[in-house]
């Protein structure tokens, strides 16, 4: 329900906090995060983000870093560029883009109606975005959180952010994305045993689905 220009200065104070916080040399990550409702784990009614500082990689980020440079240590190119230019060729998984970021559900997606938002541009560290793409990066958060308010009814959701981790070492690699995960179910004995997910509709059919929703 934020115009465009309010979307922007959350995503400048989620940067500013990064900026700041990654000068402390016990620092390796920074999760930047989002709860909306309170199947999310939001604690509080009105909305608010977090951001928690670490000395220590998670294993979903550390899961994350490994494939790509693996694949780009084997093929020379980033597997985030190569999945967007198929997308932008395909155009099934498209639910939305701009001049600078592309919006898409997942080839693999976690969950029903999972998004990806992430650059055209080969990015690594998001907290180098430039004023330019924060406000694309912006656009493509009103559109999406718009067409998921629409199109879902409310939906309780979360947002992340994957970044290459701050340490110091060389992540240029990895391509920076924000997550968006509706929560459309709830997880039972089977994820829970086996740690994998189900989820209730193809992304081709949600990305079809959350197009059709105008804003």
């Amino acid at each position: 329900q934020l115009t465009v220009d309010q979307i922007e200065e959350v995503l400048t104070a989620y940067q500013e906090r990064y900026l700041v916080l990654m000068k402390d040399k016990y620092i390796n990550y920074i999760s930047i995060f989002h709860n909306h409702g309170v199947e999310a784990g939001a604690s509080i009614a009105h909305p608010h983000s977090q951001i928690i500082a670490t000395p220590v990689l998670d294993p979903k980020v550390t899961r994350s870093l490994r494939g790509a440079r693996e694949y780009y240590k084997h093929h020379k190119e980033c597997a985030y560029c190569l999945m967007n230019k198929w997308d932008i060729k395909d155009r099934e998984r498209v639910v939305y883009e701009n001049k600078e970021f592309l919006a898409i559900c997942p080839f693999a997606s976690t969950s029903a109606f999972q998004i990806s938002i992430t650059p055209k541009k080969h990015l690594p560290y998001f907290e180098k975005i430039t004023d330019k793409q924060r406000k694309y990066l912006a656009d493509a958060f009103f559109v999406i959180l718009k067409k998921l308010y629409k199109g879902l009814a409310d939906p309780p959701y979360n947002f992340y952010l994957h970044t290459a981790p701050c340490d110091g070492r060389n992540h240029d690699y990895y391509h920076w994305h924000w997550v968006i995960e509706p929560k459309m179910g709830t997880m039972a004995g089977f994820e829970l045993c086996t740690g994998i997910e189900i989820s209730t509709i193809e992304p081709e059919k949600a990305a079809e689905y959350l197009r059709k929703q105008t804003i």
